[in-house]
């Protein structure tokens, strides 16, 4: 066993298995300012952009959960919320205008709470979909995320007709008192009717997030809770296990979290019941129901495809630039990124002034991980055929991975196997490159 391979090895058995959650790479604390700013024009000319994703950002809740470190804030006043809306017109126009030809293969809308918007906020913001930004609605994939205090049936019916595919609310949990314990007041008379009426509508996707590891959760209420979200028929759920993150309600009381031993037992839980009632795992947290006739970008590659964020604290992809406003956690932080960003004129969205700058090194860990941490794994041939290198030359630590039956090979596809699914934050931490590494490690969250 070479070096590399027994300090990898060695790595996966004794570290905690629940690190930060790696849905993207790099991750958004290793953003810096750039030393100049990035004209949009130049940054894209060369870009595909054929099949782009089209992000937007909502920061606005009725109340931020006391685990939630996302960018967003609670009880924005209405002016702002307006003029927030106004900004991201004006950003959308630049974007436009700097892009050239370029189509987006799907978008999502998140926050935040996006459902927080009215009926007419709502109207606003899709006319700079179509209007602006000529996004085919009824034929474009589209994600939007609600929460149980903010949806009504004006807002459903609203996006059922606006051809949203995809409709996801975070529940957390079905227990009142777990749900209360992370600052979420949903009594069981209001979820049960609310989440009828919902399935009702018939997205074609319908997503329900819980979280697992939360204080005072048991194996027996954690069953409970998964019980009673597959009587609503999802057709995805995401499993979450808790993390206390920094300047987070939870943190600042100094809650401490259940052991990893706890979460372990937890997620085999939920795995194991999900699976025996018709769910397939496409990655740690993501459970999916296969549903005919389901209409899925088939152009967009999350690894390869770039991306367009608009609003504070969306990121946009290039090959290799990554940019976005400036993140915090604290509300007086956020809020002042927000001021900030409702403040710009036309040419201030010009340009890109905050983000990274990719490494061919980083590429690579971008594409292995965007790959390898779902349930359809990494194709070596297709890796060798963008970099011109083996990727298991690149990465040998792979090789380990084989030989502790934690993924399995097959037609030179590597997928996670079993177990394996289950260490895939730990996995992905590895294969975070030193440089990124010690930017995440120098930031202060504020």
């Amino acid at each position: 066993m070479t070096e590399i391979a027994h300090t990898f090895r060695r790595y996966l058995e004794e570290t905690n298995r629940f690190q930060s959650y790696l849905y993207s790479y790099p991750h958004k604390t290793a953003y810096r300012n750039f030393e100049e700013k990035l004209d949009l024009k130049e940054l894209w000319a060369t870009e595909k952009k054929h099949a782009l994703y089209l992000y937007t950002h909502i920061p606005f809740c009725r109340m931020k959960c006391s685990f939630c470190n996302l960018f967003t804030v609670s009880h924005p006043k209405e002016d702002l919320v307006s003029l927030y809306l106004k900004k991201i017109q004006l950003e959308a126009e630049v974007v436009r205008d700097s892009l050239g030809d370029f189509n987006f293969a799907g978008y999502a809308i998140g926050g935040g709470t996006p459902s927080h918007l009215d009926t007419k906020q709502l109207e606003q913001l899709f006319s700079v979909y179509t209007n602006t930004l000529g996004v085919d609605l009824k034929n474009t994939p589209g994600s939007f995320e609600i929460s149980p205090d903010t949806i009504n049936d004006e807002k459903l019916t609203f996006l059922s007709q606006h051809g949203v595919q995809r409709l996801s609310i975070g529940i957390q949990s079905f227990i009142e008192t777990e749900a209360r314990s992370v600052g979420r007041v949903q009594p069981e008379t209001v979820m049960e009717p609310l989440l009828e009426k919902i399935s009702s509508y018939q997205f074609p996707v319908f997503n329900l997030d819980l979280i697992y590891g939360i204080p005072g959760q048991t194996a027996e209420t954690w069953l409970a809770s998964l019980q009673k979200a597959v009587q609503f028929q999802p057709t995805e759920i995401f499993l979450y296990p808790l993390y206390v993150r920094p300047l987070t309600s939870l943190f600042k009381k100094h809650i401490s979290i259940q052991n990893e031993d706890i979460r372990s037992t937890l997620y085999r839980i939920g795995r194991d019941f999900l699976q025996a009632n018709g769910y397939v795992q496409d990655s740690m947290r993501l459970f999916r129901k296969q549903v005919a006739g389901l209409r899925e970008s088939s152009e967009y590659s999350c690894q390869e495809d770039g991306m367009i964020g608009l609003g504070t604290n969306a990121r946009s992809y290039t090959t290799d630039v990554h940019y976005s406003t400036e993140y915090a956690v604290a509300k007086p932080n956020v809020a002042a990124i927000i001021d900030d960003y409702v403040a710009k004129e036309r040419a201030d969205f010009m340009t890109a002034s905050y983000g990274i700058r990719l490494s061919e090194d980083d590429r690579k860990r971008r594409y292995l991980i965007k790959s390898f941490l779902k349930s359809q794994g990494l194709d070596a041939a297709h890796y060798q055929s963008i970099y011109g290198t083996d990727v298991y030359a690149d990465f040998p630590e792979l090789q380990s991975l084989l030989e502790m039956n934690l993924a399995q090979e097959s037609a030179g596809r590597m997928q996670l196997q079993g177990e394996g699914m289950a260490y895939s934050d730990l996995i992905g931490h590895w294969f975070i490159s030193p440089a990124v590494k010690q930017k995440m490690q120098e930031y202060v969250t504020k």
